[in-house]
């Protein structure tokens, strides 16, 4: 997977969510109906799911929905990095965004760390992903409950608790993924301490 991809697809997957959890909805309370096919293929096609993957991409849903993990993640390969160049000078605090650039730098210079992150690169979209149908369950069960309220639906009751269900099991899914970034980390650590601590140990001295 390049980078490419995985922007295309991280842009494209919520408007996929939110226009087959819409369709849904309207399944449910029988009050709309949808003329696309469910296909995530058929409904990443249609200028709905653009729209929506673009009104999702400028709210701030994706990073409430996966603050926690990503700081997991990255605070993790910080404290590494930041062990393997203080062996020899004073330990300093360093956060992730001064860590990032030199991290990412011996990614792209070392063949073994690129093909790892391509595994990150996939296990990163199925974790962003997750995070993203946990937002937009939340949204829904909201959307649905209050319309079971306004119009008493009963099958707004149901995709209320359908979309809850789904934001509920999306955590423990969440936090398998964030485990397994975590290990992908620690291989591409394990090779930097291996190649390149002494670029590593470079970067903290200045």
């Amino acid at each position: 997977m390049t980078i490419e991809t995985l922007k295309k697809l991280r842009f494209l997957v919520p408007g996929i969510i939110i226009f087959t959890f819409w369709a849904l909805l309207g399944s449910f309370t029988g009050d709309w109906k949808v003329q696309t096919s469910l296909s995530p293929d058929a409904i990443g096609k249609t200028t709905a799911a653009f729209v929506l993957g673009l009104l999702y991409y400028v709210l701030p849903l994706r990073d409430w929905a996966n603050r926690r993990n990503y700081d997991v993640v990255n605070s993790n390969i910080t404290q590494a990095l930041t062990k393997i160049g203080s062996e020899d000078v004073s330990p300093k605090k360093f956060s992730w965004q001064q860590i990032k650039p030199l991290f990412y730098r011996l990614v792209n210079s070392d063949d073994s760390l690129t093909i790892q992150s391509k595994r990150a690169m996939f296990n990163g979209l199925l974790w962003t992903s997750t995070a993203d149908a946990r937002a937009i369950s939340i949204i829904f069960t909201m959307i649905s409950a209050a319309y079971h309220f306004a119009f008493d639906s009963q099958g707004a009751l149901i995709g209320a608790l359908v979309f809850a269900i789904t934001a509920a099991v999306t955590w423990p899914v969440s936090w398998v993924l964030t485990e397994m970034h975590k290990s992908i980390g620690n291989e591409q650590i394990e090779i930097i301490r291996s190649f390149h601590s002494s670029e590593v140990k470079e970067f903290f001295k200045k």
